[in-house]
């Protein structure tokens, strides 16, 4: 078990080494950190709000470790955005289906992505559906 202070230490560096892996440089980081959590520096955040800041880096592609249990209360970071489903829904709708759980849908779903339904979506694989749904209707607009 590390203590408060230690594991408030290791947060530090990794707020600073999950900017510099996403190629951000120090006044770039700061805005960002001011834009998402309310403060420029680090060591002005609560534990709860570092700790969020860190997670928000990983989400955003940074290869950091961060100690203790992930967060509780929210998404998994490789499920669909909310955008990502609204999406789907969308172009779902434009083919004249009747939304997430049309089986039209699905069986598109089942052949883009190898998954049996939208909610076993990753964020990859809903973007994939996106495109190739995009893309069909393109066509097939196209072709009327």
């Amino acid at each position: 078990m590390i203590s408060k202070t230690m594991e408030r230490r290791v947060l530090l560096g990794l707020a600073h080494k999950g900017a510099k892996l996403l190629g951000w440089d120090e006044d770039f980081r700061r805005e960002m950190q001011q834009r998402i959590t309310g403060h420029a520096s680090c060591r002005d955040m609560s534990d709860a709000e570092l700790k969020r800041w860190c997670w928000h880096l990983k989400a955003l592609g940074a290869d950091i470790g961060i100690p203790g249990p992930p967060l509780r209360g929210g998404r998994r970071m490789d499920r669909p955005t909310p955008w990502q489903l609204g999406e789907i829904e969308r172009l779902a709708l434009a083919f004249g289906w009747e939304g997430l759980d049309d089986r039209r849908l699905l069986g598109f779903v089942r052949h883009t992505a190898h998954v049996d339904d939208v909610r076993f979506l990753t964020r990859r694989q809903a973007s994939a559906v996106i495109v190739g749904l995009g893309r069909w209707l393109c066509q097939r607009e196209g072709a009327a």
